[in-house]
């Protein structure tokens, strides 16, 4: 990617050619006392520099993190959320509850927050408190981000730059909202791809089994995370084996990766299968069954061709059109990834969550194509991105219809975007957001051409046209990102977080919940849910808000566990709220009900 894309510098100002002539005043060995002495400190000196300008852009982005999440006080996102929050309370020693039948929410994630509970049980304490982890993790992205603009060949303050655009992007800080994995994915693979280059370029042997062995424990790592790390190991497992066959780095420091990646892997192993048996004792959900099963047909196959082309619409939708570019891991994440969903679920199939690690990363390489290629290819990926981008969108609107809803939390979440572009919050027309994005697509390569055309013109005393323009699409960027994030926090995270609330801490304070106390929830698995049953996307976060004890489930039909005095049960629509239980055992009576959310709290006299 990087021979690709740097060229030979005279068609970029300021790019390579500047960094060659910087290189030249620093030979090679020369330290204080030698004869490029002053060269060398003043080398040590912007090196310093840099590293403490990154250093405050990383704590800038972590504010701005932490700015969005500040309403954020219950799981929205279930049973997602609720699932991950109580497998780290699992880990940490704590109760589990039921979540059989569901997909498996790995272990990758719920080990980096499992050290909250070390420290407090209060489900609103951990709760922040883990999202000022997602905080801290996720605006790595910026340091990241500068470091690949300085090996694809930007000067220092074209990277950063880049670098801090790329921590805005909504696929890289709007789920740090949440606890959920798409919190810390970007950073992975962005991480991930820096490592395994490093192990290739590094220029001490140490320096390559450290780049090995920690490029292999990501790819592990990614993989215990999320499904998605399958795609990550598997590629990784490609390119261990063309650095053996090629001689790329020594063959020792192959073995070196293989051996971490064997390890990592075989953690996740046991690490998935003690939370299994722990929180899914009647099994979990069969992804690998499901996607064979998509993909055995010729009908699966041409839905796998349609999921395929709603992830690249997403790719390019979601990095504001920046993302031209795409690879083979992308094609394969793209049509893995959305292949394990229900066949039913097809608007899911263009959700832009699968993708968010590479929108992230093809969104740096994007940046530095305007900045640092030929005019002539420049237009050629934007043209080809239009014709591309306007192809997928017909096709997602063949089957997820030419509007998609965004008016409820689900939908909302997953077409955030989309909305935004549409700027309505109801119904996002998937023309009207595939026509603006290429029309900001070309708004930033008219002011790429312009900046280039016109980089000798000055307008003012030290003020070059070609900076100004620059200036405004970086500040025209990020007014995009911020207004994106500020919106979809307002329509999604902020206006769903009142009725949770009444739902989650309401429900325990309302129930006058408190240990020693044990709950039971009507809740039957592997039927259609009847109404006097309480939905997942309730009780999931109560089990977390339940921090001291493990929720139990029961027929209503039938009398509750042994020990229980608090039960949950639906309440059907149009009667009381008695009927959520109409064969009550004697000495129970309703303490709390919510007939807007749909449940009713029953305790034993």
């Amino acid at each position: 990617m990087a021979r690709l894309l740097i060229r030979s510098g005279e068609t970029t100002p300021g790019g390579l050619a500047t960094a060659r002539r910087d290189s030249a005043t620093q030979p090679t060995g020369a330290g204080p006392g030698a004869v490029g002495g002053k060269a060398y400190r003043a080398a040590r000196r912007s090196a310093r520099r840099w590293a403490l300008l990154v250093a405050v852009g990383w704590l800038l982005q972590v504010g701005v993190r932490a700015w969005f999440s500040r309403g954020q006080s219950v799981p929205l996102a279930n049973p997602d959320e609720s699932a991950y929050l109580i497998a780290a309370r699992v880990l940490a020693g704590g109760p589990a509850t039921d979540f059989s039948y569901s997909t498996l929410y790995q272990g990758g994630y719920p080990l980096l927050i499992t050290p909250v509970y070390w420290f407090t049980s209060n489900a609103a304490t951990v709760y922040h408190a883990v999202l000022a982890i997602n905080a801290a993790v996720s605006a790595l992205l910026m340091p990241l981000a500068y470091v690949t603009g300085r090996r694809l060949g930007l000067v220092g303050p074209a990277a950063y730059a880049v670098a801090m655009l790329t921590a805005l992007l909504p696929a890289g800080l709007f789920y740090s909202e949440y606890a959920l994995t798409d919190a810390i994915y970007p950073v992975l693979v962005l991480g991930w791809l820096l490592a395994v280059h490093s192990w290739l370029t590094a220029r001490s042997t140490r320096g390559q089994y450290a780049a090995a062995a920690g490029s292999a424990l990501l790819a592990g790592y990614a993989y215990s995370v999320h499904s998605r790390g399958t795609v990550m190991v598997l590629s990784y497992v490609v390119v261990a084996a063309l650095v053996a066959w090629r001689r790329l780095a020594p063959r020792r420091t192959v073995a070196a990766a293989a051996l971490v990646v064997v390890a990592s892997v075989g953690g996740t192993w046991l690490l998935n299968r003690y939370l299994s048996a722990t929180m899914y004792p009647e099994g979990t959900r069969n992804l690998t069954a499901q996607l064979k099963t998509t993909l055995h047909s010729v009908h699966g196959a041409i839905n796998v061709f349609e999921m395929a082309a709603g992830q690249y619409w997403r790719l390019v939708i979601d990095s504001w059109g920046l993302a031209a570019l795409s690879a083979a891991v992308t094609f394969i994440t793209a049509v893995t990834a959305p292949a394990a969903l229900p066949s039913d679920q097809s608007q899911t199939w263009a959700s832009g969550r699968y993708l968010d690690g590479l929108i992230v990363t093809y969104f740096v390489v994007g940046a530095v194509v305007l900045l640092r290629a030929r005019p002539r290819f420049i237009l050629i990926c934007a043209g080809s991105t239009a014709v591309l981008t306007a192809l997928t969108a017909v096709i997602v609107s063949v089957y997820a219809g030419s509007s998609i809803p965004t008016g409820s939390f689900p939908t909302g979440f997953s077409f955030g975007e989309p909305a935004v572009l549409t700027q309505n919050w109801n119904s996002a027309n998937v023309f009207i957001s595939t026509a603006a994005v290429v029309v900001l697509l070309g708004i930033w390569v008219l002011i790429a051409l312009a900046a280039r055309r016109w980089n000798d013109v000055v307008v003012w005393p030290r003020f070059r046209l070609s900076r100004m323009l620059r200036a405004l699409a970086v500040a025209g960027l990020a007014a995009v990102s911020l207004v994106a994030v500020t919106q979809m926090t307002s329509h999604v995270s902020q206006a769903n977080t009142l009725a949770q609330a009444q739902s989650t801490t309401g429900f325990v304070a309302a129930a006058g919940l408190k240990p020693p106390d044990q709950i039971a929830v009507a809740f039957t698995v592997g039927i259609t849910l009847p109404a006097t049953d309480v939905p997942y996307f309730l009780w999931a976060p109560q089990a977390f808000e339940v921090s001291w004890a493990e929720l139990q489930f029961f027929n209503p039909a039938q009398a509750p566990p042994a020990g229980v005095n608090v039960v949950e049960t639906g309440w059907p629509a149009g009667q009381p709220a008695s009927a959520g239980w109409p064969h009550h055992p004697a000495g129970w009576r309703i303490v709390a009900s919510n007939q807007a959310a749909g449940w009713v709290a029953w305790r034993h006299s």
